[in-house]
Protein backbone atom coordinates (compact mmCIF):
# COMPACT_ATOMS: atom_id res chain seq x y z
CA UNK A 1 0.00 0.00 0.00
CA UNK A 2 3.24 2.24 0.13
CA UNK A 3 4.14 4.84 -2.59
CA UNK A 4 6.87 6.12 -3.66
CA UNK A 5 7.88 9.47 -2.42
CA UNK A 6 11.19 11.85 -3.80
CA UNK A 7 11.04 13.56 -0.28
CA UNK A 8 11.69 10.17 1.24
CA UNK A 9 14.16 9.40 -1.27
CA UNK A 10 16.13 12.63 -0.48
CA UNK A 11 16.25 11.69 3.22
CA UNK A 12 17.04 7.80 3.02
CA UNK A 13 19.90 8.65 0.71
CA UNK A 14 21.06 11.63 3.00
CA UNK A 15 20.71 8.92 6.17
CA UNK A 16 22.73 6.50 4.16
CA UNK A 17 25.44 8.70 2.89
CA UNK A 18 25.53 9.43 6.87
CA UNK A 19 25.75 6.20 8.33
CA UNK A 20 28.26 4.47 5.33
CA UNK A 21 30.02 7.78 6.06
CA UNK A 22 33.90 6.25 5.91
CA UNK A 23 33.16 3.80 3.19
CA UNK A 24 32.07 6.68 0.93
CA UNK A 25 34.50 9.24 2.04
CA UNK A 26 37.48 8.00 4.25
CA UNK A 27 37.13 11.63 5.61
CA UNK A 28 34.07 11.06 6.29
CA UNK A 29 33.84 12.40 10.21
CA UNK A 30 30.49 10.35 11.32
CA UNK A 31 29.19 7.20 10.43
CA UNK A 32 27.49 4.11 11.81
CA UNK A 33 28.14 0.28 11.60
CA UNK A 34 24.38 -0.74 12.65
CA UNK A 35 21.82 1.06 10.72
CA UNK A 36 18.53 0.54 9.05
CA UNK A 37 16.53 2.91 6.73
CA UNK A 38 12.78 2.71 7.43
CA UNK A 39 10.82 0.84 4.67
CA UNK A 40 11.41 1.67 1.10
CA UNK A 41 9.43 0.62 -1.81
CA UNK A 42 11.70 -0.48 -5.16
CA UNK A 43 11.73 2.89 -6.62
CA UNK A 44 13.22 4.29 -3.55
CA UNK A 45 15.40 1.57 -2.54
CA UNK A 46 16.56 1.67 -6.34
CA UNK A 47 17.55 5.71 -5.52
CA UNK A 48 18.94 4.80 -2.25
CA UNK A 49 21.25 1.91 -2.70
CA UNK A 50 23.89 3.41 -5.69
CA UNK A 51 24.53 5.89 -3.13
CA UNK A 52 27.07 3.26 -1.64
CA UNK A 53 28.52 2.73 -5.29
CA UNK A 54 31.16 -0.43 -3.60
CA UNK A 55 31.73 -2.06 -0.02
CA UNK A 56 33.58 -5.17 -0.71
CA UNK A 57 31.41 -7.54 -3.12
CA UNK A 58 28.28 -5.22 -2.76
CA UNK A 59 27.77 -2.76 -5.57
CA UNK A 60 25.08 -0.73 -4.75
CA UNK A 61 24.17 0.43 -8.72
CA UNK A 62 23.99 -3.52 -9.86
CA UNK A 63 22.01 -4.31 -6.57
CA UNK A 64 19.72 -1.58 -7.29
CA UNK A 65 19.10 -2.59 -11.01
CA UNK A 66 18.18 -6.14 -10.22
CA UNK A 67 15.69 -5.50 -7.50
CA UNK A 68 13.10 -4.25 -10.31
CA UNK A 69 12.19 -7.60 -11.29
CA UNK A 70 10.31 -7.76 -7.44
CA UNK A 71 8.57 -4.38 -7.98
CA UNK A 72 4.86 -5.08 -7.05
CA UNK A 73 5.98 -8.09 -5.61
CA UNK A 74 7.45 -6.74 -1.83
CA UNK A 75 6.01 -4.87 0.90
CA UNK A 76 9.51 -2.97 1.08
CA UNK A 77 12.90 -3.03 1.34
CA UNK A 78 14.88 -1.77 4.67
CA UNK A 79 18.86 -0.84 3.84
CA UNK A 80 21.73 -0.47 6.07
CA UNK A 81 24.36 -1.85 7.63
CA UNK A 82 25.08 -4.49 10.28
CA UNK A 83 28.96 -4.44 10.14
CA UNK A 84 28.53 -4.88 5.84
CA UNK A 85 25.88 -4.24 3.94
CA UNK A 86 22.73 -5.68 4.77
CA UNK A 87 19.46 -5.51 2.45
CA UNK A 88 16.19 -6.61 4.27
CA UNK A 89 13.30 -7.32 1.52
CA UNK A 90 9.62 -7.37 3.64
CA UNK A 91 6.73 -9.63 2.09
CA UNK A 92 3.44 -9.19 2.07
CA UNK A 93 1.03 -11.78 2.99
CA UNK A 94 -1.84 -10.53 1.59
CA UNK A 95 -1.36 -9.46 -2.33
CA UNK A 96 -3.13 -5.89 -0.94
CA UNK A 97 -0.23 -5.39 1.35
CA UNK A 98 2.17 -5.29 -1.34
CA UNK A 99 3.90 -1.78 -2.65
CA UNK A 100 2.05 0.56 -5.17
CA UNK A 101 -1.32 -1.10 -4.46
CA UNK A 102 -3.59 1.53 -4.24
CA UNK A 103 -4.95 3.08 -0.73
CA UNK A 104 -8.38 1.38 0.12
CA UNK A 105 -8.15 -1.26 -2.83
CA UNK A 106 -10.19 -3.71 -1.92
CA UNK A 107 -8.84 -6.58 0.36
CA UNK A 108 -6.50 -8.93 -1.44
CA UNK A 109 -5.75 -12.94 -1.25
CA UNK A 110 -3.53 -14.40 0.60
CA UNK A 111 -0.55 -15.11 -0.14
CA UNK A 112 0.50 -19.04 -0.34
CA UNK A 113 3.11 -20.45 1.48
CA UNK A 114 4.28 -21.68 -2.25
CA UNK A 115 4.40 -18.28 -4.19
CA UNK A 116 6.29 -17.02 -1.27
CA UNK A 117 8.62 -19.75 -1.36
CA UNK A 118 9.14 -19.41 -5.08
CA UNK A 119 9.92 -15.68 -4.73
CA UNK A 120 12.33 -16.70 -1.93
CA UNK A 121 14.11 -18.98 -4.15
CA UNK A 122 14.40 -16.20 -6.99
CA UNK A 123 15.34 -13.63 -4.56
CA UNK A 124 18.33 -16.60 -2.64
CA UNK A 125 19.64 -16.99 -6.35
CA UNK A 126 20.01 -13.63 -7.16
CA UNK A 127 21.40 -12.53 -3.60
CA UNK A 128 23.33 -15.08 -3.67
CA UNK A 129 24.48 -16.42 -6.81
CA UNK A 130 24.37 -13.39 -9.15
CA UNK A 131 25.28 -10.64 -6.54
CA UNK A 132 27.38 -12.07 -4.05
CA UNK A 133 25.74 -12.19 -1.11
CA UNK A 134 27.30 -14.01 1.72
CA UNK A 135 23.56 -15.01 2.98
CA UNK A 136 20.06 -14.49 2.25
CA UNK A 137 17.68 -15.58 5.43
CA UNK A 138 14.81 -14.80 7.21
CA UNK A 139 15.74 -11.87 9.89
CA UNK A 140 15.40 -12.55 13.30
CA UNK A 141 11.98 -14.11 14.22
CA UNK A 142 10.39 -12.25 11.78
CA UNK A 143 8.47 -14.50 8.99
CA UNK A 144 8.10 -12.19 6.58
CA UNK A 145 11.45 -10.65 6.53
CA UNK A 146 14.39 -11.81 4.74
CA UNK A 147 18.07 -10.13 5.05
CA UNK A 148 21.36 -10.51 2.36
CA UNK A 149 24.26 -9.61 4.02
Amino acid sequence: MTTSSEHLIAAAQQFVRLGFGDAIDPEAAFYSHEFLTQELTTIEAQAVLPVVPQYNAFNGVKVAAALGQFRGKVKGWKFGTAQSPLLIVVLPYWTHQAEEVPPRSPSGTRITQTEQETLLAQMRSLFSDELGAEKFQQNGDSKNEFGAW
